[in-house]
């Protein structure tokens, strides 16, 4: 539109200084022509009068006055006809000049009109971009709105998750897993209201190689173990002496009347090995927690005694002595060694 505009300002310039050269010529030669008119007028009536006295005189056989005014009619006539060449030069400057001004008036009337569709062009692009300009600013406040609403949303998640990250290193502190362990640790429920702390695992708190501690509903830890150690019912806290059971730690058993072997042999397991109720698999797993199911532990003696006994992850019952180098149809095959006694 700049560009119109200049060229639109151009023609108009260009087209006053024609109609301002027009002007001052009309103005110049007006006053002029008007003169000449008045004074061709004179010269004309003069002559008209100076032929007719001729006339009249030559009628009255006057020669000498008929002459005379036919003299003077000739002057007048003579003057009369250089008052229309100056006027014709006159009136002809006017009309050139009026002819150069009609001469840029069309290109000023074409930068007129191009400026014209120009600037109609620019208003319709105005608009537009106002319009756009209200949608920009509608679409950017709905944008700070979602903004926001998704900075407090991740402020409340944050929140929430600091909290619970709080509470969970607050649970592993109470259930008494190592400092080092305590940022980053899983925790479960169980229906029964025991809770499960895992950490130390490989790539993740419950990865391989983890710790798994369990408290239950009043705040007691009933199983420990740590990561890498293996699993087994000597992670159980509520276990005879807390450990597998060992003949050498003359502990009481649940079930008053096996005790351990330590008094006479100083006697340990060979081996341990367990049995799925549900399953009968040997897979050497003392405890499934993903199942939750009871397991049967066994522990082996180079004496070739063994002594079993059931579990629920709770609390061990049934133990169970066999004497394998009897028959199992023996009396005695299921009697305790003597230092069990």
């Amino acid at each position: 539109m700049n560009q119109a505009y200049e060229a639109q300002q151009t023609a108009y310039a260009n087209q006053q200084a024609a109609w301002d050269a027009y002007m001052s010529v009309k103005r110049a030669n007006g006053p002029r022509i008007d003169s000449l008119n008045a004074q061709q007028e004179r010269a004309y009536q003069n002559m008209k009068s100076a032929f007719e006295s001729a006339s009249l005189a030559h009628n009255m056989r006057d020669g000498a006055s008929a002459r005379m005014y036919a003299d003077q009619g000739h002057a007048y006539k003579a003057e009369a006809q250089d008052c229309v060449a100056e006027r014709r030069q006159l009136v002809a400057e006017i009309r050139a000049a009026r002819e150069r001004f009609n001469a840029v008036k069309p290109a000023f009337q074409a930068a007129k009109s191009e400026f014209a569709c120009a600037r109609q062009a620019f208003q319709s692009a105005k608009a537009e971009h106002e319009r756009a300009q209200a949608e920009f600013k509608k679409a950017k406040a709905e944008f700070d709105d979602c903004a926001k609403a998704v900075k407090d949303r991740l402020d409340e998640l944050n929140s929430a998750h600091r909290k619970r990250r709080k509470d969970k290193k607050s649970i592993a502190e109470k259930a008494g897993v190592p400092s080092q362990y305590r940022d980053n640790v899983w925790i479960s429920k169980d229906s029964d209201g025991n809770t499960n702390i895992y950490f130390g695992g490989i790539g993740k708190p419950d990865g391989p190689g983890h710790g798994h501690y369990v408290m239950d509903q009043h705040g007691t830890v009933t199983y420990r173990r740590d990561p890498f150690d293996p699993h087994g019912t000597q992670n159980f806290t509520d276990a005879p002496g807390g450990i597998l059971y060992d003949r050498r730690t003359r502990t009481y058993v649940p079930g008053g009347t096996l005790y351990d072997r330590r008094a006479r042999t100083n006697t340990l397991p060979l081996g341990v090995s367990n049995r799925d109720n549900d399953t009968n698999d040997r897979s050497g797993v003392f405890y499934d927690r993903r199942r939750q199911i009871d397991l049967h532990v066994t522990q082996y003696y180079k004496d070739n005694y063994r002594v079993s006994w059931d579990t629920d992850g709770k609390s061990n019952k049934n133990y169970h002595w066999t004497n394998q180098s009897l028959p199992s149809s023996h009396t005695d095959s299921h009697i305790p060694p003597e230092d069990a006694r």
